[in-house]
């Protein structure tokens, strides 16, 4: 083996035992994947791929939720972090927020906004859930979007006042503006206090 090869065989044993070892990497990502980045990036986690798709991969993480990534033209578009209700998956892939746990109005008060909603991605209701999408776009080179999926149970005594109070982290997206502007629609509700975040 070359000196050359063997420099190369240890960048990469490093780089895929740092992904393996730590799920968030300082910035705007997830696992270490970043909007922008090519579809070479997702190398270092082949062995944790769920399903895979032609534009679309779905990786099982090592705390049991789930993570897709969609793919266009080479580059990642969209990532979403799917809590799969297990005591042992609260932390997700981005943020300090606690799956089941951080509130709406958590976020809110964090953010010190509401962000926007896409007019297609309003309040959403099951069975037995209610589904709020919010989202937040970063204050950064690339205007990444952050959409926070919370939901509470119908059952539960909803009032516009403990609404936000109610309603608990389930998901986290990161995805590229235009993206969700073409798969969402450009049409968008914007909170009286909007402002873009800080990453």
């Amino acid at each position: 083996m070359t000196i050359k090869l063997f420099s190369t065989f240890c960048l990469v044993f490093y780089l895929s035992l740092s992904y393996a070892q730590s799920d968030q990497i300082d910035g705007i990502s997830m696992w270490g994947i970043k909007i922008n980045d090519s579809k070479k990036s997702l190398e270092p986690l082949k062995s944790f791929i769920d399903v895979e798709e032609s534009k679309m991969v779905k990786y099982k993480t090592k705390n049991g939720n789930d993570f897709s990534v969609t793919i266009e033209k080479n580059k990642i578009v969209y990532m979403e972090n799917d809590w799969l209700h297990e005591e042992s998956g609260s932390k997700p892939l981005y943020s300090d927020f606690t799956f089941g746990k951080t509130s709406l109005k958590d976020i809110r008060a964090k953010f010190g906004t509401n962000g926007f909603t896409h007019r297609t991605r309003g309040p959403m209701t099951t069975d037995t859930d209610l589904i709020m999408f919010n989202c937040f776009e970063f204050d950064s080179a690339n205007n990444e979007i952050l959409v926070v999926i919370t939901k509470t149970a119908i059952s539960d005594k909803l009032t516009e006042e403990n609404l936000a109070e109610n309603c608990k982290l389930d998901a986290l997206i990161i995805a590229s503006k235009d993206y969700l502007d073409k798969t969402w629609g450009k049409e968008k509700a914007f909170d009286k206090k909007y402002s873009k975040i800080k990453p």
